[in-house]
């Protein structure tokens, strides 16, 4: 069952039960209204689970594109994301990259045409990728919150790096 259909069943469930216990003759409750807790969905297989999907954190799977620690095969980068944009596309499709205050993150740019990277809300952090060779730029992640890589001329989102 869907994350969604789960979500769904639990809300008919709920409305069917608090419609079940009125009746028209009921006088108003002055007690504090009751409080739920939401049902976790059930947990999805990790072959199952879309691993590079916009906006799901890299929570639930291995995002293929995203290498950590010695995977990064590059001293002192904790995070490194490998990132493509040809025929105006981005691939894999700009998503969330999960990270910790203090990681430092380094995005790797490979593009069909000369682009500029933008890290947001770090105007010192640009570098150009040229059509010939993938491009890196890094950066030590200092506050908690999302920061977005952007290519300037294409204004395409290439990733968002949440920080926790």
């Amino acid at each position: 069952m869907s994350r969604r259909a789960a979500a769904l069943a639990g809300t008919i469930a709920a409305a069917a039960f608090a419609v079940a216990g009125c009746s028209a003759d009921d006088e108003p409750s002055t007690k504090a209204p009751a409080t739920y807790t939401s049902v976790p969905a059930p947990a999805m297989s990790s072959s199952a689970a879309p691993s590079s999907a916009p906006g799901n954190g890299g929570a639930t799977g291995e995002q293929p594109n995203v290498k950590r620690g010695a995977e990064t095969g590059e001293a002192g980068v904790d995070v490194l994301v490998n990132v493509s944009y040809q025929g105006g596309k981005v691939t894999p499709p700009a998503g969330v990259v999960d990270v910790k205050v203090g990681n430092k993150v380094k995005i790797k740019v490979t593009s069909d045409k000369s682009q500029n990277i933008d890290v947001e809300g770090l105007p010192d952090k640009s570098a150009d990728v040229s059509a010939k060779e993938p491009e890196g730029i890094d950066w030590t992640v200092t506050k908690p919150g999302d920061t977005k890589v952007t290519l300037r001329e294409a204004g395409a989102l290439l990733v968002t790096v949440h920080a926790s």
